[in-house]
């Protein structure tokens, strides 16, 4: 399968998580992954990527319960009408993809009594709203918490790298069932 990643990391030489990640992913697969902090307004390369692949994975880490502002960008600009959306939108209708999220807070952090005041799943509905509104087929959502390595801020960098060995894997296997019913 042609699998594209797209990192929404805005400075991966800032990031354990991601970082490890994406590096875990490149050093096992041979998939595409493409920055989204990178992103120079060339549209065409970036539809024709995702036409062209067989499922998509969006890779970021969770920055005020969204996605970053590199992401947030690269969607505003990719997810154009008439490709995305709209007459002679829904170009990828249909096409998989998997949310790869990591997340500094405590899962029990996301909740109504949790500093995030909301469960996981309100958040998620925010971020998943372009790709539905694209009639994509959102798969999975692979989240990790913990992953927060500072240890000013309570983090603990092995454990950071511990888990995100453990979360590229579980995108590994999640994209390999994701092989195997497509056949």
């Amino acid at each position: 399968m042609n699998i594209l990643v797209i990192d929404g990391h805005p400075d991966l030489t800032k990031s354990v998580a991601n970082s490890t990640i994406l590096n875990q992913l490149s050093a096992q697969t041979n998939w595409t992954i493409k920055h989204a902090a990178q992103f120079d307004g060339e549209l065409t390369q970036q539809h024709s990527a995702l036409l062209d692949a067989d499922a998509i994975v969006i890779q970021f880490p969770l920055y005020w319960s969204t996605y970053p502002a590199v992401l947030k960008h690269w969607v505003d600009e990719v997810f154009t009408y008439g490709f995305a959306f709209g007459p002679q939108g829904s170009q990828l209708k249909d096409k998989p993809v998997l949310f790869s999220i990591t997340a500094g807070a405590t899962e029990e952090s996301y909740s109504e009594t949790g500093f995030n005041f909301l469960p996981f799943s309100a958040y998620q509905a925010a971020y998943e709203h372009p790709f539905k509104a694209a009639e994509m087929n959102i798969v999975d959502t692979i989240i990790t918490f913990e992953m927060n390595s500072t240890p000013e801020e309570g983090g603990d960098k092995s454990l950071v790298l511990d888990l995100s060995k453990q979360h590229a894997n579980q995108i590994i296997q999640a994209v390999n069932q994701l092989a195997e019913v497509a056949q």
